[in-house]
């Protein structure tokens, strides 16, 4: 039976590798509750992310418009985009956004449409060492953490985002008091770096290893220090341990839908906005200007309480759909300007009806822009860098996209690069008379967005 007004609740956990579910094939049993959602539910096996990191990837899930639209995803989400979220609200939904990201805070716009959103702050302050000359290598040693205790001085390192329990407790109050029918939006931080739960930081070899990895991942990813196969498999363990913690959430968070009495009429989506490198491609984490499928290639689950039977869809879609989808499922007119289309089609029996066939994503910093063009069999990346130089790789023989074909096959490429200048048209066509303005962050902000590693 289909519901005409589902409550929808919308999970977006940053930074997570498909790769490492188990209803993805991973076979270490580390996210036993986003496994059960997929276990009766919608799993696309070929979902691609819209953006290599949030602020490009977070305008095509909430808006369905591309990043660069609109005078680009830098600035606070631009006024012009079309809100899905608005149209719920007008629809008769109620409305909430919960973020632990300050690139999805109220500095950057995100809270348009929502009638309640949170911005999920920790109140906390690096201790006064990392600040000194040379107190960054007293905070790398025990020793140090020891005296600290001794002292009563909490010497861990800051928190920079909100815990999955955090989260998960706030959304469930508000869901509590709601109206029917709700879409509520949760986003997840803990696997994104630096991977360390702060609950896990209390004897002082912890403590220090924790302001050893932060210090080595810095020269890593901003100068190139090498990183062992043992450093690796630890920055992994840390990783899965995250998404360990994050999962139990999760499933937390299902049980009170069922004990509530919700779980019949609420659709719950899963999806991360990106993926991260475990070094595929020489670096850590989620570069910018990286558009391989380690980054791109994301979990997407749907779970509609109609659904006896898990469904997998090995089409290609795209996260540029997935808000056409959510208003296809509640029955609201989608407002103009959207450019996805509803992915119910794939599970209902007609997926002629679903016509995409390439997977538009982007890296998008003022004068430097890379596209990638995706199909199921190749992708071509433009970088406005080095125009006359574009890769092409077949994903069917190279899934690691290790090997350049642009040479042997120049009709494959001038096909998808076509695909690329209807992009810059589009990009064309929107962008504002003036520039959009980057908000003005304060040192706060600043702080956080440098611990996540988005500021040198």
């Amino acid at each position: 039976m289909l519901l005409d007004r589902p409550n929808v609740v919308l999970l977006t956990i940053d930074t997570l590798r498909a790769d490492r579910l188990g209803c993805y094939g991973y076979e270490q049993p580390i996210t036993p509750n986003l496994d059960r959602l997929a276990a009766r539910g919608v799993r696309f096996t070929q979902a691609i992310t819209g953006g290599s990191w949030t602020q490009a990837a977070f305008p095509v899930m909430m808006t369905s418009t591309y990043a660069s639209m609109y005078g680009g995803c830098l600035g606070s989400l631009a006024a012009q985009r079309p809100s899905p979220v608005a149209a719920l609200n007008a629809h008769g939904y109620a409305t909430a956004g919960f973020s632990t990201s300050p690139l999805l805070s109220r500095t950057y716009g995100y809270d348009y449409g929502f009638d309640h959103f949170e911005d999920l702050i920790p109140q906390e302050r690096d201790p006064w060492l990392r600040r000194v000359k040379g107190g960054q290598r007293l905070l790398r040693q025990p020793v140090t953490h020891a005296v600290a205790s001794l002292l009563g001085q909490r010497t861990r390192p800051a928190k920079i985002y909100m815990t999955a329990e955090e989260l998960t407790n706030a959304a469930m109050r508000w869901i509590d008091k709601a109206k029917r029918p709700f879409f509520s939006w949760l986003h997840f931080m803990d696997v994104h770096w630096p991977y360390h739960r702060e609950e896990t930081l209390t004897q002082p070899p912890d403590i220090a290893q924790a302001w050893r990895d932060l210090s080595h991942l810095h020269e890593v990813n901003w100068n190139g220090a090498h990183v062992t196969p043992e450093q690796r498999a630890h920055y992994i363990q840390l990783y899965e341990e995250a998404l360990a913690y994050t999962d139990a959430q999760v499933g937390r968070f299902l049980d009170f839908l069922e004990k509530r009495g919700l779980a019949d009429n609420t659709i719950i989506i899963v999806v991360a906005d990106h993926g991260e490198e475990f070094l595929e491609h020489g670096r850590w984490g989620h570069w910018e200007n990286n558009l391989h499928d380690e980054i791109l290639r994301v979990p997407f689950i749907i779970t509609l309480p109609e659904l006896n039977q898990p469904v997998v869809i090995d089409r290609q879609v795209r996260l540029l759909d997935l808000m056409p989808t959510v208003l296809d499922l509640c029955h609201c007119p989608p407002p103009s300007g959207m450019m996805g289309e509803s992915l119910t089609p794939l599970w209902n029996g007609r997926p002629e009806a679903y016509t995409a066939t390439v997977a538009i994503s982007e890296m998008w910093r003022d004068e430097w822009h890379i596209v990638a063009v995706r199909t199921e069999q190749y992708k071509y990346i433009w970088d406005s860098k080095r125009p006359n130089q574009p890769e092409l790789f077949d994903l069917c023989i190279d899934p690691g996209e290790t090997h350049n074909i642009f040479a042997e096959c120049p009709e494959v490429a001038r096909r998808l690069h076509a695909h690329v200048e209807t992009l810059l048209q589009h990009m064309a066509e929107t962008r504002p008379d003036e520039k959009t303005a980057e908000p003005d962050l304060d040192a706060e902000m600043l702080a956080r967005l440098r611990g996540l590693g988005y500021v040198e």
